[in-house]
């Protein structure tokens, strides 16, 4: 049995295409996620505006692959030139990413579902006769993406106020204990354009926008 190989989709020329997509050389031994929740505040734990980070080694070594083994950088540049802008008119960015491993439920498990390559640096470890590289390293550092939008709503708490889902809560108990009615749920998921309200993940990051008149009419 073929043994699955992590897989990086990243957009190539418009937003939101992924039309990028390949597989790594080797799997990574050991893959790192860090994800802040709360920080302590004044008067207790607050939300924290930390973006989740993933980190991991990937190894390149052409010697294992064919002979006589070919530069070693002809592969390791489709992951290095992630960090360069590219995606964009006036303003470009970096492209965003995807980092999928394996799945889970007959879907693809994503270790990172949005994000970009914050950070990498190239090792070059081993070399031919004549120079050539065969043998590599790339440390790389992948942060959360986060639209715009959303970051500037989630750091101005007065204007939209936004909360951390927790084990067990459901959209109809948020708009119970925001809005006082549970009917009102259609509010907080167009708002967060959720197209799937019943898989509320815990830890997710929800704006709860106020309450306008015009939404009454979204009741059930």
């Amino acid at each position: 049995m073929t043994l699955e190989k992590l897989t990086i989709k990243a957009e190539k020329n418009n937003p939101g295409d992924f039309a990028d997509q390949f597989k790594v050389l080797f799997n990574p031994n050991q893959v790192e996620i860090v994800k802040t929740g709360w920080k302590m505040g004044e008067n207790g734990p607050v939300a924290s505006q930390e973006l989740t980070q993933l980190s991991l080694d990937l190894f390149f070594d052409t010697t294992l692959i064919g002979f006589p083994p070919e530069n070693v950088q002809n592969y390791t540049h489709k992951i290095f030139n992630l960090t360069q802008p590219r995606i964009g008119t006036s303003t470009k960015r970096p492209p965003r990413c995807k980092l999928i491993w394996g799945t889970i439920s007959g879907k693809d498990s994503l270790l990172l579902p949005d994000g970009f390559l914050e950070r990498v640096t190239k090792k070059l470890t081993h070399f031919l006769q004549d120079g050539t590289p065969v043998r590599a390293t790339l440390n790389c550092t992948f942060k959360e993406w986060r639209e715009p939008e959303k970051q500037a709503k989630i750091a101005n708490l007065i204007d939209d106020p936004v909360r951390i889902v927790k084990r067990g809560e459901t959209l109809s108990s948020i708009a119970t204990e925001e809005y006082g009615d549970p009917a009102l749920w259609r509010v907080i998921a167009k708002e967060n354009r959720l197209t799937n309200p019943r898989n509320l993940n815990p830890g997710t990051v929800l704006t709860i926008p106020p309450l306008r008149t015009n939404s009454l009419t979204q009741r059930v």
